[in-house]
């Protein structure tokens, strides 16, 4: 019967016993090797070009199915991996299933591999202007790691400065990852009081607190099947890091005032400012969820440590705008420390490109002007008044980081107030003061 299981599979199967021996395995595999036919396999350790026994163990210890030393639950895995050793990579979609228990043999598993044309996406070239691009050999290698984070469906925490395209790049990896047809779900963890980010996270019934007139659903199930990015993973509060250990667990979890459990699917996508392992010596951010998010723990270096990246932002705003940059005017603006990394970048370069329309031109002290005020003072913003003409406001450096994030978001949505405050888990009238106060919009724009 196990035989004939796997031989009528059209996916490519074997049977095989927890130490790893095949039992059996159909044509399909053999040809997915690229084998002889007729090769028969003994052990997933030597599967013809690929260790299937390692491949399986590390999902599984990122997903949570197996303990430190190896040994496996009795719950199906799945998850996706690419074949290297085909040209181009070949994505797969691997499931691991326990066969019900037969006299006198050991437990055996139904290992499938399915051909995944979800996935092809994270085989396409990643252009320049793409957040998956990267000039810098060090950065290249992160984003390949977290490609591959992806495509396995393993948890993945991105660290870097304000402003290094964290947000950016996890869309990104939404979008080439096996999940890129079901939803992508953001939610911004520093920007809400403790109970307001639990109730956005799991949802809440009618009348689990006095404001809940009716029930919700919460981002854990609006990202069902999809990816949910949680921004500044560091502002959550312990007791919120705890629930979220559980749902990494297993997938279940209870909106507030509910006991129902409800399950969810999702690939989690984390980011953080900062090293959380100084909160976790402080007891401000949980040890256990921490190791099960930093599995695969992409850090994005600041854009003064990427030179390339740098130049290449330049060129393309330079052949964007039709301006072209002296070789002084290149160097002051290589040679600054962006603090506040591409959002700095950004900022600085959309006022040289009004200060150039003004002037009829790009000049040298424009460039230099622009690059003291942003390493002393802040952004300078222009708000266009009814009337047309521009007035000069000065930003702090906080101003600046929060001007930029909202415009950023703002930019993604095309405008739509609405959309850019969902994302941000904040409500449109707040987003509304928000945009005034830092003249993002005109004054007389109502909400």
């Amino acid at each position: 019967m196990i035989r004939a299981l796997v031989q009528h599979n059209r996916d490519a199967a074997l049977v095989v016993e927890e130490a790893g021996r095949i039992v059996t395995h159909n044509t399909t595999l053999t040809e997915l090797l690229e084998q002889p036919p007729g090769t028969r396999f003994d052990s997933m350790l030597r599967l013809g070009p690929i260790n299937l026994q390692r491949i399986l163990r590390g999902a599984a210890l990122a997903a949570g199915e197996q303990d430190a030393v190896g040994r496996p639950s009795l719950r199906t895995l799945e998850f996706t991996t690419t074949l290297e050793f085909r040209q181009p990579p070949l994505p797969v979609r691997i499931t691991s299933v326990v066969l019900p228990p037969q006299d006198a043999t050991p437990r055996l598993r139904l290992v499938t591999l399915h051909m995944d044309e979800g996935a092809q996406a994270v085989a396409q070239p990643r252009e320049r202007g793409s957040p998956l691009h990267s000039a810098d050999a060090e950065c290249r290698r992160q984003l390949e790691l977290a490609l591959r984070a992806v495509v396995s469906g393993a948890p993945l925490l991105l660290q870097g400065e304000t402003g290094t395209g964290k947000t950016r790049l996890a869309h990104a990896l939404h979008q080439a990852s096996p999940r890129s047809q079901g939803p992508l779900v953001e939610l911004h963890c520093g920007a809400l009081a403790d109970r307001h980010l639990e109730s956005e996270l799991f949802g809440h019934a009618a009348g689990a607190f006095p404001e809940a007139t009716r029930e919700r659903i919460g981002h854990l199930e609006a990202a069902d099947g999809g990816t949910l990015v949680l921004d500044q993973i560091e502002a959550m509060s312990p007791r919120l890091q705890a629930a979220l250990q559980r749902v990494l667990g297993d997938g279940r979890f209870q909106r507030l005032g509910e006991h129902q459990n409800r399950f969810t699917r999702v690939s989690l996508i984390a980011t953080c400012g900062e090293d959380l392992r100084p909160q976790i010596a402080e007891g401000r951010f949980r040890g256990d969820l921490y190791y099960r998010l930093a599995g695969v723990n992409i850090t994005l270096g600041a854009l003064r440590e990427r030179p390339g990246d740098l130049a290449a932002a330049l060129d393309d705003w330079s052949q964007t705008n039709g301006l072209s940059l002296n070789p002084t005017q290149r160097q002051h603006l290589q040679s600054h420390p962006w603090p506040g990394n591409y959002w700095e970048l950004q900022s600085l370069l959309h006022r040289l490109r009004l200060q150039a329309d003004i002037e009829g031109g790009l000049a040298d002290h424009a460039v230099a002007e622009a690059l003291a005020d942003s390493g002393d003072h802040g952004d300078v913003g222009f708000l266009l008044p009814p009337g047309g003409t521009e007035t000069l406001m000065t930003f702090s450096p906080e101003e600046t980081q929060e001007r930029s994030r909202l415009a950023a978001v703002l930019a993604a949505h095309h405008g739509n107030r609405s959309q850019a405050a969902r994302s941000l888990g904040m409500d449109r009238t707040t987003l509304w003061r928000k945009l005034h106060r830092l003249r993002l919009i005109p004054e007389h724009t109502k909400p």
